[in-house]
């Protein structure tokens, strides 16, 4: 069948479902009424290569799993990790100090101006709070 869409015309050959009768029957409006089934409904599966926790496969238009092609060996994570370890360990270390100095400095920050917001609004309760919070955070 010639289709066309915004003008670009093409074929679309619509997929012949075999279709059988029921044995089942009713009654819809006091007219009798058969029921009928697709026998075999076709299922297209997309063709691609995906990556599953890390492994990879591809699949044919079946949905079957085809085998890998063929990867050059790997270092284990680990054996890599060892031989660098002095040096990025120490880095890692480093990185970790700095966030932890950076997220004392905000909520030290934090508290500093809601203690001047509550001075501000008077309320002597809170101020009270959030100088023993600062106290026992530095």
């Amino acid at each position: 069948m010639k289709l066309c869409y915004r003008g670009v015309e093409y074929d679309y050959n619509p997929p012949s479902l075999e279709v059988r009768e029921s044995e089942l029957t009713g009654q819809y409006r006091g007219r009798p009424l058969k029921f009928s089934y697709v026998s075999h409904l076709p299922v297209t599966q997309h063709i691609g290569n995906y990556t599953y926790r890390g492994v990879a496969y591809s699949t044919n238009c079946h949905g079957q799993v085809q085998p890998p092609a063929a990867t050059p060996e790997r270092q284990p994570v680990f054996q890599a990790g060892r031989v660098v370890a002095g040096r990025g360990l120490q880095a890692r270390r480093h990185l970790l100090r700095e966030a932890a100095e950076a997220h004392r400095v905000n909520i030290q920050r934090s508290i500093q101006h809601r203690i001047e917001v509550a001075r501000a609004q008077g309320n002597d309760q809170l101020l009270q709070q959030l100088e023993d919070e600062l106290h026992q955070l530095a």
